[in-house]
Formats: structure tokens, sequence, C-alpha cells
């Protein structure tokens, strides 16, 4: 496996790698579908048994019992043997993290779909409808980001970050299980349970439903063109070097004139958007996941910066960059 960002486009798309590759990504998944199948088909509707609490669980129709009556432990569960561990041992086989990538875009759905599912939900109809809605544009819109930008590729590189870790540690095989997979799960159950609040706790819909429907939008919005930007610059780089000519050794115009890092702004716009349901609901602690995610994006904000300023012919440039422009939220730039 390749790591970092190498160049793919000579990589055939119809050929065995690519092809094991995808078939790999589609199979992976199906356990935990089958899991949660089960899960939500183990009573008969109206008939779950009282919860069998911690100590009672003597049966595989408890542990199932447990599990309804306990449906982020339920997650949990599923993510840890599905994702984390399921997950991390291809990526020992295969020498590369590329799979956790294309399942960030998906595994908030299967999550969410799964508390929309389950036999306690008493959801507002509307706000169901709305939340889930923008959660399906949120996973399309990354997910065509991410396979455009890998050019429809299978599994040729692995995210940066993590390919600086492999090199740097030689213990990273195993270490990958706690810094790749293990923190995944604390994000992305963090970051969905939201949906939890919003399908298990009933309240009459009102002013900030589709308030928060449009900051969600907004967020993606802002996502989207700030990748479609980036995308086109990245694709011009490519041609100016096929034609001999200099490379520009930076992205300052568009939405990246008024921020350093319109993704990441649109990103947490759209989970804190998510997360105000939570709030909105009488579950304000669930806005812990959003938290953590900016918390994480601020150290790799931290880290790009470093990366970036660690290339001397952009280092003068970028320093100037930063001076005059907001590092998250778009603005003016200021005066040089």
């Amino acid at each position: 496996m390749d790591v970092g960002y190498p160049d793919t486009s000579a990589q055939p798309l119809l050929g065995r790698k690519n092809l094991l590759n995808l078939l790999l990504l589609l199979l992976v998944p199906l356990p935990g579908v089958a899991a949660a199948r089960w899960l939500l088909g183990a009573f008969a509707p109206g008939s779950l048994p009282p919860d069998p609490g911690w100590g009672g669980l003597a049966s595989l129709d408890d542990t199932a019992a447990f599990l309804l009556h306990h449906p982020i432990v339920a997650v949990n569960v599923w993510f840890f043997f599905n994702v984390c561990v399921l997950l991390w041992l291809i990526s020992l086989v295969q020498r590369s993290t590329w799979l956790i990538d294309p399942y960030w875009t998906l595994i908030p759905l299967f999550i969410a779909h799964f508390y929309w599912a389950h036999p306690l939900a008493e959801p507002d109809p509307m706000r169901s409808v709305l939340s889930l809605g923008v959660l399906w544009v949120w996973s399309l819109r990354l997910t065509h980001n991410y396979f455009r930008r890998e050019r429809w590729r299978f599994g040729f590189r692995e995210d940066w970050r993590f390919a600086e870790m492999r090199k740097q540690n030689r213990h990273f095989g195993w270490v990958q299980f706690f810094t790749v997979y293990a923190a995944q799960q604390i994000m992305l159950v963090g970051l969905t349970l939201p949906y939890w609040a919003v399908q298990l706790r009933s309240a009459h819909l009102g002013f900030w439903d589709p308030l928060l429907m449009l900051l969600a939008l907004l967020g993606i919005g802002v996502a989207h063109a700030s990748d479609s930007q980036l995308a086109a610059f990245m694709r011009e780089n490519e041609r100016r070097a096929a034609r001999g000519e200099p490379r520009r050794p930076l992205l300052e115009t568009g939405i990246w004139r008024y921020s350093r890092h319109p993704n990441y702004f649109g990103e947490q716009l759209f989970w804190w958007a998510v997360a105000g349901w939570g709030l909105v609901v009488g579950e304000p602690w669930v806005a812990a996941g959003a938290a953590i995610n900016s918390a994480v994006l601020a150290v790799v904000t931290v880290k790009l910066e470093q990366r970036m300023l660690a290339v001397p012919e952009r280092r003068a440039l970028y320093q100037d960059y930063r001076r005059r422009t907001s590092v998250w939220i778009p603005w003016f730039p200021r005066r040089a």
C-alpha cells in the first residue's frame, strides 16, 4: 500500500487491486448490518421485555433486551467489533488505514438510522425527517469529495497524518488500534449522539428546527465550495506542471481568501447545527461530540499549517497569508 498522497492517476480503475478493494469496501459493513437487523427484530413490535440490567444477561434474549434498552451501548458494541477490530485487522494485512476514510462518511448514517428504527423511538416526525435529510446530504457530499480526491481509486493511499505516524513509530501496527480506530469511535459515536436524542426524546416542532436545518445546509455548502475550489486548484497545478509551467504555491482566492480552513469551518458548522437538535429536545449533553470534533480539528489545523510552513518555497507566502486571513470563520482579510 502507498502512503501519503502520491499520484494515483496512472492506476487502472479496472485493475485487480482497485476491484478487490472495492469489493472489500462493500463487504466490511455486512456483519454490522446483520447484527443490527437481528437486534431490531429480536422481539415482536410492542413486546420488548423489561431491562434486565448489567447483571441479568443470562441468555441471548436478555442481551438483546439490554442492548435495546441502552441503544448508545449497542452502538458502541457494534462500532468496537465491526469497525475498531475488523478494520484494524484488515489494516494489519494491508499495512494501510485507508478503509476508515470512506467509512467516516457512511458510519453516521448507519448509526442515525439505527436510532430511527429503534423500537423505543418516539420522535417528532418532521424533526426526524429534517435531521436525517441533512445527514444524507452531508454524507453524499463528503463521499463524493473523498472519491473525487482519490480519483475513484480504492485503497491506494492513506491519510497523510496516519502515514506520518506509520513512518515515525515502528510499533504503529498495534498503536493504530487506539490512535486511529478507538479514537474514531469516540468521535463518530459522539457526533451522532444528537440523533439518539432526536429519535428517542419527543418535543414539539418549533422555530429552532428549520433554523438548525438551514445552518446545517449552510455548513455543507461552505465545505462543498471549499473542497471544490481546492480540487480545481490542484487540477490546475497538475496542468501547469504538465505544460512545464511553475505551480501556484498557494490557494488564496474564492472562499479561501476569507478563511485558511473554510472546509473545517463548514464541517463544524454542520455538526454544531446537528448538536442544536439535542438542546431542542432537552438533552444538551449530546453536544459533547461536536466539542470533541472541534478540539480534534484544532489540533489537525496546527499540524496542517506546520506542514505548509515546512516547504521552504512556500513558507514566506504562507506566513503572510496567515497574518491577514482568518483561521476558520470566513471574514474580511486584514491589511498586510
